[in-house]
Formats: structure tokens, C-alpha cells, sequence
């Protein structure tokens, strides 16, 4: 029975002469592929394990994955485990999911893609039919266009139904999370848009034709093929391409054959340009199939991807380490690898790609080559790392000569919310190059794909920071030949304040974690490796210009509050400190007390906070106060000192128990603030003491 199915299946395209035999035929076909597809799903994951091991064979094979990668249970079955549905807000182990009932995220997330963007609309057969097609389709434009039709299972958006829309798919066929979408909705979705001149169109059955762009899985193969050969009954031109661009895989890869992933995006927006500029249907099928045999893609992740209402396994990734060479399905990847920065993933992926052996060869790539490519977000990579991915895969190809005309960055087809990355390249032909440029250039409107692409400049241009010397005193500082005492002291004094306020970085990035956004111990380390790397240029034997100096490195090292905030503290000891030695005359215990009490008022007065509202203040103030003290005994300056900065560590310990009334710890519980005390106010406290001990 199958040999005859698949015989069936070779001659979808042959011309239909005799009608009826033909639909008994079809109708025989369609029982027995529906009773595969029962079979189907019966084995999929066994399916997807498989595919998992014969890839990390393959890989381990190049070297390129140690021999200890092999996953270690391949021939298990996922097991999913329903939690109770309700309209709430759930909490489950991938954390929490904004979802209502498991059951309905599909058909609820369409309805909000479709209510967003008036030019979308879809078909009201909810919910075994879940196509959105483009609203304007029937508009006289279209009357002689190809109508483009992709889809599968849900949990892959912006994919599929974010790309509907003007120059991209003309309607998407979605199927519950991670299955396909059945034979009955995919036909419903080629007899909807078969038409784009109306009734009198379809009553003279002049069709312009349907392309179907599906990828490489069994259940999307098997139910558009049955909707296919049954639209061609009824006299509907479809024809059908199936990407398969998945390099983690041999390309003997028993029946099943390469997956497909992210790189089918990249064929959704060239096959609807070529629609969209009014090609026939064999010339966009064409193109379509220009773009699959130029493609070739790999995922890496960190994390299992996790479905409203199932039961991961989260000790499958190990912290340590990532999966290679997985697909968009939550099946495991190829192997696993030790955890490397993304410039080494990067290197490593493009070397997988290119491997020639085990009968791989997906892609050659030569120097002066040039390639389209698309970094894909598998779910909840951060922008920042998108970003970050990017860069390292274009250090990769410009290293080897290859030029990249175009890229494309964002979460093109994801995987729920996998913590993951793929890349995919299309290497650009001759024959084809500047059509294939001109599609991905092309206008839509469609929601998923990203905007603001466009021709790379040869040479991209830097543009000069703004710099007036004039008002930069400090651009003019130097450091002094001969270093005077008062030199000497202020070179070890920022010597060790620096060095405290790098060591304290764990510390201060602990309490910011709890109280703040964490950025704390960065910001401080950053300023102190600045202090250290500009010290060689400070006039350390004036206290004056050194301070306003080191206004400079602060602003160039310490972005946010706490930058800006200091600067105003520097700027302000500054002035007092040049009143002094312009005079010539030494500061004392009262002028220290009246200048830094001048300085912190500056910082209050412009950040808005004051004392007590758990803030660096905290610390600052009773500094002042000691000082104040001192000087009304008639302390010398350096046991004066001492007192202040004794008084600066304990007013840092007791924003424990304030309430926070400023910064972002005013957004934090209470009870985690009475555990905490206030980073900022932690870090004055460091400093002062390392520049006491400096003395």
C-alpha cells in the first residue's frame, strides 16, 4: 500500500484525464495517508531522536563535536504532562507564560496578530481551520498574481502567520503547537486565495496558481500534498517547494531527509516578491527553489524550549554546556558541546556549514563569495545578544574573504521560548544574485519580517565625537616630570581606589541584584579601570586639576545615575580645591568639612534625594557631619578623616533598615531592603576607606 501511495505521490503533476477514476484515487490516498499521519504521531519523537543521533555521528565524524557529545538517551519518547488550564496567569517551569488555556494559544494568539493589523484578516472555521490570509487580497491589484502559502505548527512566531501580508505569504496555514496544520485547513486556505480576481474568476477557473513553501517535516509533507493534488482536481494550479536546510543532518539522512528551520523565512520573502512583481507561478516556484539550493542553516541553544501545559526536561542542557545542531521543535540537538563566547560558536557553526565530508557539502564558500544572512532569535535570545551573535559571524566571513550584501536579525522562526540562536546563509550566484537581492529589498508590510535592512555600505563611515578643547581642560592635563609629595600621595590614593572598587565588584553586584538592576559593580569597576588606565595622565601634583581630571574619566567610563551623580561631586571639589591652592594655602579640617559638604548638597540638590532616602547620600552625609564635628574640636585633618570615614561605613550598614525613597530600590519589598544595604552607599564606603589607607 505505501509503494502505491508513494507511486501516487510522483504524479501529482501529470495532467488529469480521467476525472473520476482520479478522485476515487485521491480519496483512497487520502485514508491512507490520514492513517500514516495516525501512525505519525504516534512516533514522531522516536523520529526526532533519530535524526539527533545519525547528526551528532555525523558531526563527531568532522571533529568538530568530542566523542562525549553523544546525547545519552536517544530512543525515548517526550513525555508531556497537561497542567489544569484556567484564564490566569501560569507559572510553570520555563517560567511564567502569559497564556490563558493551553489549549487555545494558537487560535488566541491569531486573533490578536489579526486585530492588530487591519490589513489581515482569516477564515472562520476555528478551530480545526486556522488560516489568516491578507484582507485585501481581492483587490483589483491582485486580480493576476500567485498566491504564496506557507504554514505549520504553532509556536514558531512571528512564523507563519507573521509573515502574511503585501510581498510576502498571502496566507498562512497554522496547525496546533509543533504539529501540522491537517489537509482540510491547508485546502481551505489554497481555495480561498486561488481566486485574488473574485466570482467571475473562479468561474472561468483562471487561477494565476498557488505555491505552497512548506518545510522538510513528514505531517506538513504528507497533509499539503493531499490538499495540493486535491486543489488540482479542481482545476486550481498548485505547485509545491521543501526546504530543507537544516546542516546539522547528513544528507543521507534515511527518508526523512534534512529538517527544515529558520532559513524557510529567507524563502517566504523572496517567492512573495517574486509574486508580488506579478511573475507566473513556474517562474516564482523558481526562484523559490534558486533560494533553497543556495541555503544552508544551524541552531545552537542554551536552553529546552517550554509549552504552555507540558513538562519539560530541564536537566538536558546542562548550565555548562550548549546543544548543537537541534530544530525548532524541541527535539534535541545533534549534540552537545561545551558552552563557548559567541565568537567561538560562531567559527564553529560557519565551519559545520562548509564541512565538505560525510557526504555533507552544503555550502562551499570561497574568498570574494558573497551571501545573504540571517541571524535568528530561537525565543528568548536577548536582542543584546542578537546583537552581539552578529557581530562574531560577520568577524567570521570577513576573515574568509566572503562578502555579506544583506542581514537580517531578529526572531524570524522561533522555537516558544528557546534560549537559543541559528544562522542561516544564502550564497549568492551569478546567474540569480540580483534578483534574489532585489526580493529580500522589496517592501511588505508583513508583521514578522524586520524592517530597516537594506544594501551594506562598502565602507560604513564612524562619525567624529563632537570635541571642544576649549571647554576640555582635561584633554590638555598631563602628567608632571617630577612628582611633588602632594603628587605622590594622590598617585596611590587613586592607585588604591581603584583597586578596591575593582575587587568590590562581586559584592556591589550582589546587592545590586536584590535591590537595584544589578549594573552597580560594573559601573564602579569600570570607572576604577578608567582611573587606572588615565592615571599615567592626571597632574597629580594638582589636587584641582586632578579632580576635574577625573570628571572625565568618569564620564567616559560610568554611564546612568551614579556617573553623572559623581561627576557633579568631582566638579564641585574641584572648584574648592583650587580656591586653596590658588591662595596657596593648605585646606584644613573646616575647609575640607565646608567643601565636601558643598559638593554632596550639589549631588542632593540635583539628584533629588536626601538623607535617609537610602541612597549613596547615606554615606556621604555623615562623612560631612563628622568632618563638621571634627572641625569644632580642633582635629587635625588625617584623624578627622578617619572619624568621617568610620562615620561613612556605618551609615552605609544602616540603609538596612531604611526605607527606600529614591532610585530603583524604591520599586523593591521591603523585607528584601531590611537584608540589603544600599550598593551605592556600600561603594562610597570603599572608596573612602581605600583612600584613607592611601594616606
Amino acid at each position: 500500500m505505501l509503494g502505491d501511495m508513494e507511486s501516487g505521490l510522483t504524479s501529482f503533476r501529470s495532467p488529469i484525464s480521467r476525472p473520476r477514476r482520479r478522485a476515487w484515487s485521491i480519496f483512497a490516498l487520502v485514508l491512507a495517508c490520514l492513517a500514516v499521519s495516525i501512525i505519525s504521531l504516534r512516533i514522531t519523537n522516536f523520529h526526532f531522536r533519530g535524526h539527533s543521533v545519525a547528526a551528532a555521528m555525523a558531526l563527531r565524524r568532522t571533529g568538530y563535536i568530542p566523542s562525549m557529545a553523544l546525547p545519552r538517551t536517544t530512543m525515548t519518547a517526550r513525555k508531556g504532562k497537561r497542567v489544569a488550564s484556567g484564564r490566569r496567569m501560569r507559572v510553570e517551569a520555563g517560567g511564567v507564560k502569559f497564556v490563558n488555556n493551553p489549549d487555545d494559544i494558537v487560535t488566541e494568539a491569531l486573533d490578536g496578530l489579526v486585530a492588530a493589523h487591519p490589513f489581515l484578516t482569516r477564515l472562520d472555521g476555528y478551530p480545526e481551520i486556522k488560516v489568516v490570509l491578507r484582507a485585501d487580497w481581492e483587490d483589483p491589484e491582485n486580480e493576476n498574481k500567485v498566491a504564496v502559502i506557507s504554514g505549520g505548527g504553532g509556536g514558531h512566531e512571528p512564523a507563519h502567520a507573521g509573515y502574511v501580508g503585501k510581498g510576502m505569504l498571502t496566507a498562512a496555514v497554522s496547525g496546533d503547537v509543533f504539529a501540522s496544520p491537517s489537509a482540510l485547513a491547508v485546502l481551505a486556505a489554497i481555495r480561498s486565495v486561488a481566486y485574488p480576481g473574485g466570482d467571475a474568476q473562479r468561474a472561468a477557473k483562471k487561477s494565476p496558481g498557488v505555491l505552497l513553501i512548506i518545510k522538510n517535516y513528514t505531517g506538513d509533507r504528507i497533509n499539503f500534498r493531499i490538499a495540493a493534488e486535491q486543489a488540482r482536481i479542481e482545476g486550481i494550479p498548485v505547485e509545491m517547494v521543501v526546504v530543507a536546510d537544516d546542516c546539522a543532518l547528513p544528507s543521507s539522512k534515511g527518508v526523512t531527509g534534512r529538517r527544515g528551520i529558520a532559513g524557510t523565512a529567507l524563502v517566504h520573502k523572496i517567492a512573495g516578491g517574486a509574486a508580488e512583481a506579478g511573475l507566473p507561478l513556474g517562474a516564482v516556484k523558481e526562484e523559490a527553489e534558486a533560494t533553497i539550493d543556495s541555503l544552508a542553516s544551524l541552531g545552537v541553544s542554551s536552553s529546552v524550549c517550554h509549552v504552555p501545559g507540558r513538562t519539560e526536561d530541564e536537566t538536558r542542557i546542562p548550565g555548562d554546556q550548549v546543544e548543537m545542531g537541534l530544530g525548532i521543535h524541541g527535539e534535541p540537538g545533534a549534540a552537545k558541546i561545551p558552552l563557548a563566547s559567541a565568537d567561538s560558536l560562531a567559527d564553529n557553526m560557519i565551519d559545520i556549514i562548509l564541512d565538505p565530508s560525510d557526504g555533507r557539502n552544503y555550502m562551499n564558500l570561497q574568498s570574494g563569495d558573497s551571501v545573504v544572512l540571517l541571524v535568528n532569535n530561537l525565543g528568548s535570545a536577548t536582542a543584546l545578544e542578537i546583537s552581539i551573535f552578529t557581530k562574531s559571524v560577520l568577524s567570521k566571513l570577513d576573515s574568509m574573504g566572503v562578502s555579506v550584501e544583506r542581514i537580517i536579525a531578529g526572531p524570524l522562526v522561533t522555537s516558544m521560548d528557546m534560549a537559543g540562536i541559528s544562522l542561516s546563509l544564502i550564497k549568492l550566484e551569478d546567474a540569480t544574485r540580483d534578483t534574489l537581492l532585489d526580493r529580500i529589498d522589496s517592501d511588505t508590510n508583513a508583521p514578522g519580517w524586520p524592517r530597516g535592512g537594506g544594501p551594506r555600505p562598502k565602507d560604513k563611515k564612524l562619525i567624529p565625537v563632537p570635541f571642544d578643547r576649549a571647554s576640555n581642560k582635561a584633554a590638555r592635563f598631563s602628567r608632571p616630570k617630577t612628582l611633588t609629595p602632594k603628587g605622590l600621595m594622590m598617585d596611590r590614593v587613586l592607585m588604591e581606589v581603584s583597586k578596591a572598587l575593582e575587587e568590590g565588584e562581586e559584592s556591589l553586584t550582589d546587592w545590586d541584584n536584590k535591590v537595584g538592576d544589578g549594573d552597580c559593580g560594573v559601573t564602579f569597576k569600570r570607572g576604577a579601570i578608567g582611573i587606572r588606565e588615565d592615571l599615567s595622565r592626571y597632574p597629580v601634583n594638582s589636587m584641582a586639576d586632578t579632580l576635574q581630571a577625573l570628571t572625565e574619566t568618569v564620564a567616559r567610563t560610568m554611564g546612568g545615575t551614579s556617573g553623572a551623580l559623581y561627576r557633579i561631586l568631582l566638579l564641585s571639589l574641584s572648584t574648592s580645591a583650587r580656591e586653596y591652592e590658588e591662595k596657596s594655602m593648605p585646606m584644613d579640617t573646616a575647609g575640607a568639612a565646608a567643601a565636601l559638604h558643598r559638593a554632596v548638597d550639589a549631588m542632593s540638590n540635583s539628584g533629588g534625594a536626601i538623607e535617609g532616602d537610602r541612597t549613596m547620600l547615606d554615606a556621604l552625609y555623615p562623612a560631612v557631619h563628622a568632618l563638621r564635628r571634627a572641625a569644632e574640636d580642633g582635629m587635625e585633618l588625617k584623624d578627622a578623616l578617619q572619624i568621617a570615614v568610620e562615620a561613612a561605613e556605618n551609615g552605609a550598614e544602616s540603609t538596612k533598615g531604611m526605607l527606600a525613597r529614591a532610585g530603583r530600590s524604591n520599586y523593591v519589598p521591603d523585607d528584601v531592603l531590611a537584608t540589603t544595604p544600599d550598593p551605592g552607599a556600600k561603594a562610597t564606603a570603599m572608596w573612602m576607606r581605600a583612600a584613607l589607607g592611601a594616606l
